[in-house]
């Protein structure tokens, strides 16, 4: 009884002491409230310009200027206020007289500010960063440029000074920056003209050549980016009738393949590439025969749109492709010669060294790919793996074809020789120029096996000048290794 008793007297005492206690913590926290927990008073400048000499921090991707909270005593307790931006008040702003004339609101999307900032305890400032966006102010460059940040809502009994409660941000464009350091995208040609072929600027491949037109940014590198590359048709007709482009024709804009017309430039990339396609036969229904020097090279006009960020440059903004059609019918790049000199002997004309053009331009194949499949794909020459490097064609069949583009050096007479493998003497062939027959239908010396080949002599005239060789295949038993020909008279 006398324990229990105790303990009842026990936890009265300790009841008391934490109601006491309880009791001299409130009054200590109104006297603290009252004395140490004072309220301020927030303020902003009306104004801040951002030029040579100002703080602030200039990425490849953007502007960050601090901007300066004040109060009227230093803070008694940490608290939060509310942020915004607009440039909608900009031209007010310029009427009132805070900001001069002409200067540019940023668009809405190119700045921003953090919604809340949260103060600190025992300060009598604070800074903020408003970020804005370098594409704009590049864009802008020359130009002051503005925004209005706006403060409100500051919590814990915290006031905003009448009329302090937003500043205009002005940025001095010209002074925050070098004329260099600005980003321009440009085609990154020598000239505005972009003559085809131009080495490593094209791939040609059985029907079709794809070209590439570099285009390149300078300034600082930073995170990717696009722009569109289009089609500028009445560029071409403008620069033909004033005389800049000449001995061209306007390429009509069907007759092109665009695979990237928003052209991506990679992170921290200097240049990327418009890339189009057109058919080989296309270009060559421009010459005036096959062959033939083409009087007006066809010309495709390209203009930089919409890029993402950063603006396009005030030259070379524009480029003209002139294409040159004769350039990519021969296999190697250049027409085989044909030599003027009597008893001079051509090089070879290697039977696998065929015309670009694909099917019915450059050869007729009536079947499947035989011997080497990866050999000029798509094509579906037979050509056997066993030759390095790759010669011969062979698995002919009546009635199939192959070109060879040529310039004769001289006119006169010359002698032909096809250099043929067959195990039969009932094979033939004839050869044309310019769908011209300059042999009569041929035999075919029986050689033992197709891999024997035997030298086919035949006098040809031939005319000074380009032309394309056709060899044609009437009764086909054979393999063909190639052509040479020796001036005669």
């Amino acid at each position: 009884m006398k324990n229990i008793f105790k303990q009842l007297q026990f936890g009265l005492l300790i009841s008391t002491v934490v109601f006491t206690s309880s009791c001299k913590r409130e009054k200590l926290d109104e006297v603290m409230s009252k004395e140490n927990y004072k309220s301020v008073a927030v303020s902003l400048d009306n104004k801040t310009e951002i030029g040579e000499g100002s703080k602030y921090t200039l990425t490849g991707g953007g502007l960050s200027v601090p901007v300066t909270l004040q109060f009227s005593a230093p803070t008694t307790r940490a608290f939060t206020v509310n942020l915004s931006a607009t440039s909608d008040n900009i031209a007010q702003l310029i009427t009132d007289g805070v900001l001069p004339a002409g200067t540019v609101p940023v668009a809405n999307g190119e700045f921003n500010v953090p919604t809340v900032v949260e103060v600190p305890i025992g300060v009598t400032s604070f800074d903020f960063d408003l970020q804005m966006s370098r594409s704009f102010i590049e864009i802008n460059y020359g130009r002051n440029v503005a925004v209005s940040v706006n403060i409100s809502n500051p919590t814990k009994d915290n006031t905003i000074v009448q009329g302090k409660d937003d500043i205009a941000v002005l940025v001095k464009t010209q002074e925050i920056m070098e004329a260099e350091s600005v980003h321009n995208i440009t085609f990154g040609t020598a000239t505005n003209q972009f003559l085809i072929p131009t080495a490593g600027a094209y791939d040609i491949g059985s029907e079709s050549v794809t070209v590439r037109v570099p285009i390149t940014v300078q300034g600082e590198l930073g995170s990717g980016f696009t722009v569109d590359a289009v089609v500028s048709p009445d560029s071409v007709a403008k620069y033909i009738q004033n005389g800049v482009l000449k001995n061209v024709v306007n390429y009509d804009a069907s007759k092109i393949s665009i695979s990237n017309a928003s052209v991506r430039f990679e992170a921290n990339s200097r240049t990327t590439y418009l890339t189009f396609t057109t058919k080989i036969n296309t270009l060559l229904a421009i010459q005036p025969a096959p062959g033939a020097a083409t009087i007006n090279k066809p010309v495709i006009g390209f203009a930089l749109k919409n890029p993402s960020k950063y603006q396009v440059g005030k030259t070379k903004n524009t480029v003209f492709v002139i294409l040159d059609p004769n350039f990519f019918r021969p296999y190697l790049g250049n027409y085989f010669l044909i030599k003027g000199a009597i008893n001079a002997v051509s090089d070879p004309i290697y039977a696998a060294n065929y015309d670009f053009g694909g099917e019915g331009i450059a050869f007729h194949d009536d079947n499947g790919k035989d011997g080497d499949g990866n050999f000029r794909l798509p094509d579906k020459v037979d050509v056997p793996g066993e030759y390095n490097p790759r010669t011969v064609v062979g698995w002919t069949n009546d009635n199939e074809w192959l070109s060879y583009t040529v310039n004769v050096e001289e006119t006169g007479t010359y002698e032909l020789n096809m250099m043929l493998g067959s195990p039969s003497s009932d094979a033939r062939y004839t050869v044309f120029m310019d769908n011209v027959a300059i042999t009569g239908q041929l035999s075919i010396t029986n050689s033992g096996a197709y891999n024997n080949f035997r030298p086919h002599l035949s006098t040809v005239n031939l005319t000074k000048g380009v032309h394309v060789m056709k060899v044609y295949w009437n009764r086909a038993i054979n393999d063909y290794l190639g052509a040479t020909f020796t001036r005669k008279n």
